[in-house]
């Protein structure tokens, strides 16, 4: 089933100039890109994002770092991409994280992990809101379907 996710590649991502390293890796899977932007998140959109986590000791951290300089908002489309991010992504602490994964061959630690995706169609479907506006997302059409996938897709 065709999904669409949330990936933000987080401050020590853009940092390190690794945004185009990690882009590529989710669309050498398959994954396409329907919507891509490079901000900076002020207080209140990193507040409405990590909003499931208000009230938790980590909370203010969270908020801060990924405020403290520029990210990458993109939305993932394709069959299964939600698990398929995860994945990719790795453990969230990159000690734990597999080599092959984003966090196990590119993350330096915890706290600054580069990447965070979606976890549920829910969680999926609030964030894109968050970070997107309906029309900043693209729809591809059944041609690049046979294009990128073969005549009988």
């Amino acid at each position: 089933m065709t999904e669409r996710t949330l990936v933000l590649v987080k401050p020590d991502g853009v940092q390190r100039l690794l945004v185009g390293r990690i882009l590529a890796r989710y669309e050498e899977r398959g994954l396409r890109i329907v919507g891509l932007k490079l901000l900076k998140a002020d207080r209140d959109l990193a507040e409405r994002h990590y909003a499931v986590h208000k009230g938790k000791p980590f909370f203010e951290g969270l908020v801060d770092f990924i405020t403290s300089g520029p990210l990458v908002a993109a939305a993932l489309e394709g069959p299964g991409a939600i698990a398929m991010v995860r994945t990719m992504n790795g453990a969230t602490k990159p000690l734990e994280a597999a080599p092959g994964t984003i966090r196990g061959d590119l993350a330096v630690e915890m706290s600054q992990n580069l990447v965070h995706a979606s976890d549920s169609p829910e969680s999926a479907a609030t964030e894109l809101s968050i970070w997107f506006a309906a029309d900043e997302l693209t729809t591809y059409g059944r041609e690049i379907d046979r294009w990128v996938l073969g005549p009988n897709a």
